[in-house]
């Protein structure tokens, strides 16, 4: 990690396409989030005191701990800055696909990737596994702590929340359909060791994944997958989210979309970066929440 975990928040850009693009998807959960990349403000925030002597020992502590080696923070970030980097290389990717016609050179790359639904669901399941492993890196737990993870879901506001909104829209309702988290199980059972293989982000991350080999790697994804499917579809929901409602809300911050669900999702794959930005603040808070607990 370049930096400490404050250093980071500090330099999230605070304004472009990806901050917009967050502001549309937070209207649907309303009041949870807010751009904090300022960590003076992230700390008042958390104390609900803007004291700058207080303000200052917080963040003394809270560098402390983020440079610790033996804390998790800093592997933390470095799990969302690989899923930042793999949706970055699958949205090149997939708009090569859709190029394909065009660029014979394209084609025949989009041709050795796996049918365009198995992928989402191999890139969505990785992006919850990161997330928990996240979880457990920022809270000094072990990186199976399914149970643990369940239970924080139903805590989750601010940063965290909308990361979860985001991730439900654009990588399941968008490019998958409305029904797509009650059909997402299935389609990781028809993945197999030669799908992943071939997607780039499974080939960032696989160090990162617990235990040894594909099929462990898979088996670690689906029951990864499962916690949060129960959660997510009861938020689903709650707030009433469908693709519609997702692009009414990117379109309201980014202007109007000419073209079609799956396109979208393409596009903010490609050209956003919502789930390591906020992934940064999450971590960030937690961060903060601890070192005001220990001073």
């Amino acid at each position: 990690m370049s930096g400490t975990v404050l250093e980071r928040l500090e330099r999230l850009p605070r304004r472009g396409l990806t901050v917009l693009a967050l502001k549309g998807v937070s209207t649907l959960v309303p009041g949870t989030w807010h751009n904090i990349t300022s960590a003076d403000a992230l700390i008042a925030d958390v104390l609900g005191d803007d004291d700058p002597a207080l303000i200052a020992s917080v963040r003394r502590r809270a560098d402390a701990l983020s440079r610790a080696r033996h804390e998790g923070y800093g592997r933390a970030l470095s799990l969302y800055d690989a899923v930042n980097r793999s949706q970055k290389a699958a949205g090149g990717l997939r708009i090569a696909a859709n190029l394909g016609g065009a660029l014979p050179l394209v084609k025949r790359l989009a041709s050795l990737t796996p049918p365009s639904e198995k992928l989402q669901a191999v890139d969505l399941a990785l992006k919850v596994s990161a997330e928990m492993l996240a979880f457990t890196q920022a809270n000094g737990l072990p990186g199976d702590s399914f149970a643990e993870f369940a239970a924080s879901l139903r805590d989750y506001g601010t940063e965290a929340l909308v990361r979860m909104a985001a991730m439900i829209c654009f990588d399941a309702l968008l490019p998958l359909g409305d029904q797509a988290l009650q059909g997402l199980d299935g389609l990781l059972g028809q993945v197999g060791s030669s799908d992943l293989r071939q997607w780039p982000a499974y080939r960032r991350m696989a160090a990162l994944l617990p235990g040894r080999g594909d099929q462990a790697h898979l088996g670690f994804l689906r029951r990864g997958v499962e916690p949060w499917l129960d959660w997510s579809e009861g938020l689903v929901k709650q707030l009433g989210l469908t693709g519609q409602r997702a692009v009414h809300a990117l379109e309201g911050a980014i202007g109007p979309w000419q073209g079609g669900f799956d396109q979208l999702a393409v596009f903010l794959d490609a050209f956003t970066d919502t789930y390591s930005h906020t992934g940064v603040q999450a971590v960030a808070r937690r961060l903060v929440e601890r070192a005001a607990a220990e001073i």
